[in-house]
């Protein structure tokens, strides 16, 4: 699912049931582009809020959502998956290599080191949950979300289903974002959703919209996308201030998420 917006602040929360894919009807300029995949092979431990993380052109920031959030806040860790006591909650069982996991509802940031525009073509990703007790997650247990901002403020997101656990736990899934990846961006925030049974997805809210990422699949020196026709606008969710925080970001380097 992909929306489209200018500095808008929709609601919060969701019902899986009315969550839609569509293609996209975009212009996309050709320009010299360089792929990448980020596969956190060089990371280590666990990370604070504000700490960040380079490879392949791309820098991350990993930030808390509390605008009063400091360095002693944990955001998340490069979990080693083939270490089974790298993580005690439930985290994915199906990667032997290191992954970054996200915790607390935090938010990794992505931008290109040269400050270019670049594209998102794909992730693998898993939900994680709070608790090894396998039996209470619903089906889909959570949401990802890539919201990708331009320099002009704009920005257009897509949200990916996790899946809940089998027997043997939570696994990645890989992801191909389709009409998202025509477009480019220069920052792009992904941040989680904790569903419940009901299919009712929140963020921000319950420190749950927790997630591990791996072989994200980034190209760089790819041209802004032209506007879309108004026909190409879909529904979907919101987090107020986030596009906010984006444009402030790009202003005074600092993070600011309200939920």
């Amino acid at each position: 699912m992909i929306r489209h917006g200018r500095l808008a602040a929709p609601t919060l929360g969701s019902t899986l049931a009315t969550l839609c894919s569509a293609t996209l009807g975009a212009v996309i300029l050709a320009a010299p582009a360089q792929a990448a995949t980020i596969g956190f092979e060089n990371g280590y431990g666990a990370v604070a809020h504000g700490e960040t993380y380079q490879e392949s052109g791309f820098s991350m920031r990993f930030d808390a959502n509390n605008p009063q959030a400091d360095s002693s806040t944990g955001v998340g860790a490069f979990v080693d998956g083939s270490d089974p006591w790298a993580c005690d909650m439930a985290c994915p069982v199906n990667n032997s290599s290191m992954y970054y996991g996200a915790f607390n509802d935090s938010v990794v940031w992505i931008t290109a080191e040269d400050g270019n525009p670049f594209r998102m073509l794909g992730v693998d990703a898993s939900f994680i949950g709070n608790t090894t007790e396998l039996s209470g997650y619903p089906a889909v247990s959570g949401l990802l979300r890539a919201q990708g901002f331009r320099a002009d403020g704009s920005y257009t997101y897509i949200d990916l289903a996790l899946d809940g656990p089998s027997s043997a736990g939570f696994g990645f899934g890989g992801y191909d974002f389709g009409a998202f990846s025509q477009l480019a961006f220069t920052e792009i925030a992904l941040f989680g959703f904790v569903c419940d049974g009901a299919g009712d997805c929140s963020a921000f809210n319950t420190n749950q919209g927790q997630f591990a990422i791996d072989n994200l699949n980034l190209e760089s020196g790819a041209a802004a996308d032209v506007p879309e026709p108004a026909t190409a606008l879909l529904f979907g969710l919101g987090i107020a201030g986030l596009a906010a925080s984006a444009r402030r970001r790009r202003r005074s380097n600092s993070l600011a998420i309200r939920a």
